[in-house]
């Protein structure tokens, strides 16, 4: 039997760009085969990822899991300019992670990674390969839940 959630793995993170609201807007690629990648197809082989690397074409997609936040920014391995996409395939890298990002007063955001220390959340880093039930177990520690294809920060959900 299948288990939907622990089948489906990680293969791209994409990060579409920022709103009107700054709220981050990320994409969460799964497949439920995660080695059927075309590797030459995607650019996923070149130097540097940041001109290269696209996303997998949609038959090689099972599900896409949107994100809008302005709790946290992610870097992306796509946007990187000293790497090919495929160092996250090998898990060399990772595809996205938690970084710093200036907050609306101006002051540094290094505040967050103190918040996390005390709270004893860990940074967010998320693996070429990761199920979708390991992705929402880690958000859940941050208060965002899955509804229907949208990761959603419940102090947004309007009961």
């Amino acid at each position: 039997m299948i288990n939907k959630e622990e089948d489906l793995k990680l293969i791209y993170v994409h990060k579409v760009g920022y709103n009107s609201k700054g709220e981050g807007l990320i994409e969460f690629i799964f497949s439920y085969d995660e080695n059927n990648i075309d590797v030459e197809g995607w650019c996923w082989d070149l130097s540097p990822a940041c001109d290269n690397a696209i996303p997998p074409a949609k038959e090689f997609i099972d599900r896409v899991i949107s994100l809008k936040t302005t709790s946290f920014d992610l870097f992306c391995l796509s946007e990187a300019v000293d790497r090919e996409y495929m160092h996250g395939y090998h898990t060399i890298h990772c595809l996205a992670y938690e970084t710093a990002r200036m907050v609306e007063d101006g002051s540094d955001y290094e505040q967050m990674f103190e918040q996390n220390a005390d709270s004893g959340l860990p940074l967010l880093v998320f693996h070429y390969g990761m199920s979708l039930a390991k992705i929402k177990d880690m958000f859940a520690e941050r208060k965002i839940i899955l509804k229907k294809d949208e990761f959603v920060e419940t102090n947004n959900i309007n009961f």
